[in-house]
């Protein structure tokens, strides 16, 4: 079982800490968070979250490629995926929260501007949206690397 001191950290780390480090550009996201109902949240498997995150993070590089291989295409929009809103919603609920059934989402944001043909990609933006990807999935694996080393080295002490 999860110690609830833990799962506020890496509730905090996950859904705060990238939006101040410029990682997430959701503010609302931030102030929507609760952290005291985190704690309370019934989702109890850190390992699930963290696999959820890494999904997330897999698709999201898949519609970074698509992004810069529509660079030039007329009339292409760019995509994005939607997860740490969904992410944030499912554990502020107040019913119990399976996260192998949370799905990001991919939308089309239409915030950027868009140039004559139509197109609203820049490669400037999808570098830089590629750069906090991967920071982000390299995140997530060294915490999972973290959890699975944790869960062995308590398998080897209670062998002994």
């Amino acid at each position: 079982m999860l110690k609830m001191t833990s799962f506020k950290r890496l509730a905090r780390f996950l859904l705060i800490y990238p939006e101040r480090q410029g990682l997430c550009k959701d503010t609302a996201l931030r102030e929507s968070v609760d952290i005291r109902k985190l704690q309370m949240s019934k989702t109890n498997s850190i390992i699930a979250i963290i696999e959820a995150g890494i999904k997330a993070e897999a698709l999201r590089q898949k519609a970074i490629a698509n992004n810069v291989a529509n660079l030039e295409t007329p009339g292409y929009r760019r995509i994005d995926v939607k997860f740490e809103e969904l992410l944030a919603k499912s554990l502020d609920s107040s019913s119990s929260v399976d996260l192998s059934k949370l799905e990001p989402q991919i939308y089309r944001p239409r915030q950027t501007p868009v140039k004559s043909n139509g197109n609203d990609v820049t490669l400037e933006n999808e570098v830089g949206a590629m750069i906090k990807n991967s920071l982000r999935y390299t995140t997530f694996i060294r915490l999972l690397n973290k959890k699975y080393k944790a869960i062995e080295l308590a398998m080897n002490v209670g062998s002994r």
